[in-house]
Parts: C-alpha cells; structure tokens; sequence
C-alpha cells in the first residue's frame, strides 16, 4: 500500500468517542454546588431583608432630618410668633401676616409683612374700585416689613426689627413725581384730602418680599415679576391720610385716613 493511500484510509476511520468517568464527575459536582442549584439558605434570607431594612431605615432618617425636621421646627417658631401679644397686636391692627421662614445658628428669623393684594378683574366690563378706609393713627404708622428674631431654645420672642422700605426698595425720585401726578390728577383726592395737607413721605409700598442670608445675619429683598407701588402719606392738624398708588397701572389702589369725618364715613368706594 501506498503511503498516499494510508493517509486517505486513517483520515476515512471512525474513531469511536471515549468518556472520561473523572471529567463527568468533576462536572456534575461543580454543576450541582454553583448557586444557581443551590436553595437560599436561611441566612441569606435574612442577610437579604436586613440589607433592605437598613437601606430602607437610612433612606428614612434622610427624608426626616432634611425635610421633615425642618418643617417641624418651622411650624414651632410661627406658632412661637403667634402666640407672642405684641406681634398678636401688630398683624390685627396693621393687617400684617407671618411669612418667610429662615432658621440660622439656633435662631429662627420670621418674616411680618403685608399680605399680596388679590389679582383684580380688569376685563372690559369690570370696573375697578378705590378701596377707602378708615383706621387708626397707629395703623397708618405701620411698620411696612419686619422681621421677628426668636430663641428656638428658650421659646420666645427676643427681637422684632422694623425695616424701612427705602431701606432696600428706595423709589427714584423720577417714581416718586409719577406716584404724586397719579394722585393729583385722580378727582376724588380732592374730595377727601385738603389741598392744604402736606405731604410727610413718599416711599415704595413692599409688595412681596422674601429673607435672604447674608454675612452679618438676615436680609431683605424684593420678589421679581412683581408691581412696584409706592405710599405717599398727608398730614394736616393732626389728620392723617395714606394713598397706595400702582405705579405700573398708573392708579391709586387705596386710601386710609384717620379721623372722624362725614364725608369720608360715607364715601366707601369710587367706581
């Protein structure tokens, strides 16, 4: 025989497959103890639940000192304020309302300013009013923005801090000419304040504020998007008159005066 030949018949051979009993048993055993046959054990079980339970219980303890601890200690400090008489007196008498709240090493800083005026219905057939009121001499000097300073620790009051708009909202004075050319032109100014009368003060009415931290402690500052109006207060002989004036709109909102005066009782509004 050929050697050609030779190669062509080993190369046409069946060989018949041999089984390694040791490579079987070796895979079984490795088969049978890989986690994928293996039942849970009642450690892992529990290993499992304590590892959701804890990440669980962590996840709640953040939500609790990052939001809830917060609004609690918020909700003290307002009802601190409240329950305080002279801020009781000022928020009855001046309409004043408790607002921003800011907590800053161990004190809570409340804001006491005017409530927003409610949007007003200006479609065609509406017809806006004056809102004309009498009130006391004490009111019309009331504080526009104050902020109440409060010992979380002791519970109490320790400061209420007046602040002058014109201290961070001051009117230029070009505002200032417009707000009183608003009331000079308005016809029912001349029915209730004396051409006599003098004007005390002219100064930006804080419609919407908010308290921001600053290096030395708490500051104010304006809302954006909001109208600027302006107070302008009148004297004469111990009466006491305060116009609002929207400066964006170019009309008086409001007028409050303090004394006894038929006239003024029974005007309550201009259409």
């Amino acid at each position: 025989m050929e050697f050609n030949d030779l190669i062509k018949k080993l190369e046409n051979t069946d060989v018949p497959e041999v089984e390694i009993k040791s490579h079987k048993a070796r895979l079984r055993f490795a088969l049978l103890n890989s986690d994928y046959f293996k039942k849970p054990s009642f450690f892992n079980i529990i290993r499992k639940y304590l590892f959701f339970a804890v990440s669980a219980t962590v996840l709640m303890l953040i939500l609790i000192i990052t939001v809830v601890q917060p609004k609690l200690t918020e909700a003290r400090v307002l009802q601190i304020a409240r329950n305080n008489p002279e801020i009781k007196k000022i928020m009855e008498e001046q309409n004043m309302i408790l607002g921003d709240v800011k907590v800053k090493d161990n004190k809570a800083y409340i804001l006491l300013n005017p409530p927003l005026d409610s949007k007003i219905d200006e479609t065609e057939d509406s017809k806006f009013t004056i809102k004309i009121q009498k009130t006391d001499i004490e009111t019309l000097k009331e504080a526009e923005v104050a902020i109440i300073e409060v010992n979380i620790d002791k519970k109490k009051v320790t400061k209420i801090d007046s602040i002058d708009s014109e201290e961070f909202l001051p009117l230029e004075e070009t505002e200032k000419d417009s707000a009183r050319n608003i009331v000079g032109a308005e016809e029912i100014i001349s029915d209730i304040i004396p051409k006599e009368a003098k004007i005390e003060k002219v100064s930006s009415f804080p419609q919407g504020v908010h308290m921001i931290e600053k290096d030395d402690g708490i500051g104010i500052t304006p809302d954006s998007g909001n109208e600027k109006k302006a107070r302008i207060q009148y004297s004469l002989e111990g009466k006491k008159w305060v116009v609002k004036v929207n400066l964006d709109k170019q009309r008086i909102e409001e007028i409050k005066y303090s004394f006894d005066d038929d006239k003024n009782e029974n005007r309550n509004e201009k259409k």
